[in-house]
């Protein structure tokens, strides 16, 4: 095989300087000149003047004289500001999404610079408001740089041109530029320039030739980038030293997803391994720097100096680990407290009253201490200062806050740390068109910035690269794999300029203003990519979803040899499916329960010792709890509880049926206090949205508890003998602390046990008279005298429904002589119940459904227990 870009050592030999289309080729030509001089047994050399085009200009221009002074380049987004001030006085009506527009407008102004686009031009072609809007503004633009002797980086070319011309800028003996698959007409002009000042000026050539090329069909995407993964495996396997890269169009979809696909074929199994398997394709492609993690926690903190935060958004700042301590139990605890709340928008100091206390953890009061250090920062928030000023506080808080951690930055998060810093720099630029402003806009404008900044930590390159088609202009390879060539995909879809006419753009021969020039320049770059590498394959899918696809008919200019389907490896998970028997390693059964332990879960641990031992013993007695999920508004726990509330506080006084009704004249003041009492806690820290729903709450539990107190008045004779009482209950070892919603004591002296159920109406008893849940009968159990009946009240806005058992035959169909031996039975499945889990059984229901059981599915592994059976 030839050496890959074999061209280059004679460049540099010859003092060129060479001008790449984009920062990853100038880089790769870099590491490949290195690999050369290495092979040649250099032990050092002199480093190559190697420079993606912006860099290029942005050296020419600093070669210029000082006399008289050159314009200012303006950075990206201080030109960024300077367009959304002027969209924002040009626009009649208020911009629906500025930050969108702004892009298209600097899209659209540097494909105008570009093409040597006059705005006059623009103006006389402008059809449609759109249009008119974007000329008047390039208008506006262009006066703005001038009066302030500015430029920006579209204008680069043209301006380095002009200096060249007046000589300036000293022209170099020798350019080579090399993968610009369009040159636009300003860089063909500054090239014609330095042509005439007497610079040699060429381009790369491509000297690898295909050997041969292949095609293959797979059955979908996902199968042929699993595929493409398994023929770079082979081919490596059979020449470690080749190269070998993939090319996917549309990669900036969805990099990371075509990044695992392509790893599933190239290293089976790749999760299990170390970062050497995880970075062994490399992506031409990054993310968001605000998607990441480390940048994301950072946004959010800075993000609560200027806005309430969510319960959502708070729990990420308590669980994440670049933010002060890397302890994070206490905060765990917190988190799991801050759950039980109503969402709200929490403002900082009305977070730190509602959980001052409820942790004493060092980690917890730690955090807590950072969100003061927030709460104090807001203080000062409307005040205006220099972008640089608000840059050096931001940076100097965070620190305060412990970002980015307390533990060592891996290479990744130590280059996320760096680029986040620029990001302040470039906040600190901004002095020269927003000369002053408050916090608010200084953490706006950064959460912009990282939104719109793309970034990919520097890695090793990886044996396999993943690229779209654009990033491998100019790359030479040993083996190249061009994927999804399919109809759908190839030629691709066009993009031409929304703001500008598309006549004007069709005259000019802008990109993509016909479809004539969008299939030139994909059989163009489909050309190029089949001439880059040594040996060439294609590929296609033959099917996406219920769609059927065909090859792109662009493949016919090729003279290869189709080889029929690609062989997909599948997925490695699926492989290991009965690879082996299910094993118990060793005999560990639960220890009985011993003196003292205390078992948590009250009467739901009895219940879940009869449905399903394993969930008693991981409740009760390992302490597991369920991750309360996060809801809008009030959920519907939150909501139960507050009805339990108000009803404890309406039968505080331990009322006799007579008394409630007597109750006629001062119902109302009694339900309007008991609301107050069940809604004081929510109403303390409430946020504004929080006050209206809880405002809807209370015209709700006040019809509900006058609903309710009618409905108590067509009961039997009762006196309320207890509310929320706790009862201790001790039997086989087994010590559980109960809580009972209500006793009544009845007209004959025994009891009624009373329990609320505010979600779904739920029946006490079965269709044969059994109880369907035994938390009554438990109550009953603990209970130190006669019962006399279980009563379970379904309390919603919709109903108010009894269903109960006992003696009086107020609700029970059977005859009440049966009672006692009905309640002396059901007294002994509790007894057998305690007894079981009193001596450690943790049986297995493997009747119940998977969703039924999810929670503890980990636990206790049963979906591997019944496939072993």
């Amino acid at each position: 095989m030839s050496p890959v870009h074999a061209w280059l050592a004679d460049a540099v030999a010859s003092d060129a300087e060479i001008v790449a289309v984009n920062k990853r080729l100038a880089r790769e030509l870099r590491r490949a000149f290195d690999e050369q001089q290495l092979a040649r047994g250099f032990m050092s050399w002199r480093t190559p003047r190697i420079l993606p085009w912006t860099a290029w200009l942005n050296t020419m221009l600093d070669r210029c004289d000082t006399a008289p002074n050159i314009p200012l380049c303006l950075p990206p987004q201080a030109a960024a500001v300077v367009w959304e001030q002027l969209l924002k006085e040009h626009a009649e009506e208020k911009l629906l999404n500025p930050r969108g527009l702004v892009r298209q407008a600097q899209q659209s102004w540097e494909r105008m610079q570009d093409w040597c686009v006059p705005v006059e031009d623009l103006q006389r072609h402008a059809g449609t408001d759109d249009e008119r809007l974007f000329a008047g503004v390039a208008l506006a633009y262009q006066r703005h740089l001038e009066a302030n002797g500015w430029i920006d980086y579209a204008q680069l070319a043209a301006c380095v041109s002009g200096l060249v011309d007046v000589g300036r800028i000293p022209a170099p003996p020798r350019i080579v530029h090399t993968g610009f698959d369009r040159p636009t007409p300003a860089n063909a002009r500054l090239l014609n320039v330095l042509r005439s000042k007497g610079t040699a000026v060429s381009g790369a050539p491509l000297a690898r030739s295909a050997g041969r090329t292949l095609a293959f069909s797979c059955a979908d995407s996902d199968a042929e980038l699993r595929a493409a993964g398994l023929w770079a495996r082979r081919l490596l396997e059979s020449d470690a030293d080749t190269t070998v890269a993939i090319v996917c169009p549309g990669l900036e979809q969805d990099a990371p997803r075509a990044a695992r696909l392509v790893r599933e074929g190239l290293a089976p199994g790749w999760q299990y391994a170390g970062s050497r398997h995880r970075t062994a394709v490399n992506v031409s492609y990054g993310r968001s720097l605000a998607a990441y993690p480390l940048v994301g926690v950072a946004l959010l903190w800075l993000g609560w100096t200027c806005r309430g935060l969510s319960t959502r958004d708070v729990s990420i700042l308590l669980r994440a680990p670049c933010s002060g301590s890397s302890g994070t139990d206490g905060r765990c605890r917190l988190e799991m407290r801050l759950r039980r709340m109503p969402d709200r928008s929490w403002r900082p100091a009305n977070l730190i009253a509602a959980l001052r206390g409820v942790e004493q953890s060092a980690d917890a009061l730690d955090w807590l201490q950072r969100v003061e250090r927030i709460a104090a920062i807001e203080a000062v928030r409307n005040a205006f200062d220099s972008p640089a000023v608000w840059a050096a506080r931001i940076d100097r808080l965070l620190q305060e806050l412990g970002w980015p951690g307390d533990k060592s930055l891996d290479t990744e998060e130590f280059q996320l740390a760096n680029r986040w810093r620029d990001l302040l720099n470039e906040l600190s630029r901004l002095d020269i068109v927003r000369p002053r402003i408050d916090l608010t806009e200084a953490v706006a404008r950064l959460a912009s910035f990282a939104a719109d900044t793309i970034f990919q930590p520097e890695t090793e390159s990886g044996v396999v690269q993943l690229l779209g088609t654009l990033e491998a202009a100019g790359l030479e390879f040993d083996n190249l794999r061009v994927c999804r060539l399919d109809a759908l995909h190839w030629p691709a879809p066009a993009y031409p300029l929304p703001l500008v006419s598309r006549t004007l753009q069709r005259q000019l021969g802008m990109p993509d203003a016909t479809p004539a020039d969008t299939l030139d320049f994909s059989r163009r770059v489909l050309g190029r990519l089949a001439g880059s590498a040594t040996n060439v394959t294609f590929s296609w899918p033959v099917s996406d979803g219920d769609l059927e696809l065909e090859a792109s008919p662009l493949l016919r200019q090729f003279d290869f040899s189709y080889e029929g389907g690609g062989e997909d490896p599948g997925w490695y998970a699926a492989s290991l499916c009965g690879s082996t028997a299910l094993d118990l390693a060793a005999d560990d059964p639960a220890p009985a329960v011993r003196r003292g332990e205390k078992v948590g879960g009250g009467a739901a641990t009895v219940q879940r010792q009869e449905t399903e031992p394993f969930s008693a013993f991981a409740y009760g007695r390992l302490g597991v709890r369920d991750l309360q999920t996060v809801e809008t508004g009030l959920p519907a726990n939150t909501r139960g509880s507050i009805i339990h509330r108000a009803l404890h506080q309406l039968f505080l006084e331990k009322p006799s049926s007579r008394d409630i009704a007597a109750w006629s004249t001062g119902t109302e003041g009694r339900i309007e206090r008991s609301v107050d009492a069940a809604l004081a806690r929510h109403t303390r820290h409430a946020d504004g949205v929080l006050l209206r729903l809880l405002a809807m709450e209370r015209r709700r539990l006040r019809q509900l508890l006058r609903g309710f107190a009618d409905a108590e008045l067509q009961r039997q004779a009762f006196q309320v003998l207890s509310v929320e009482e706790s009862v201790p209950f001790l039997r086989h070892g087994v010590e559980l602390e109960l809580r009972v919603d209500r006793i009544d004591r009845l007209a004959d002296g025994t009891l009624l046990i009373i329990d609320y159920k505010t979600g779904a109406a739920k029946t006490l008893l079965t269709k044969e008279g059994d109880p369907k849940e035994l938390q009554l009968v438990v109550y009953a159990s603990a209970v130190d005298a006669e019962v006399g009946g279980l009563l379970l009240i379904n309390i919603d806005s919709r109903e108010i429904a009894y269903k109960g058992a006992g003696g009086s035959g107020e609700w029970d169909r059977l005859p009440p002589e049966l009672w006692s031996v009905r309640l002396g039975r059901w007294k002994k499945l509790v007894d057998d119940a305690l007894t079981r889990l009193a001596a450690g059984d943790v049986r297995l229901n493997t009747a119940r459904t998977t969703l039924d059981r999810r929670p503890l599915n980990v636990l206790s592994r049963i979906e591997e227990i019944k496939r072993g059976r």
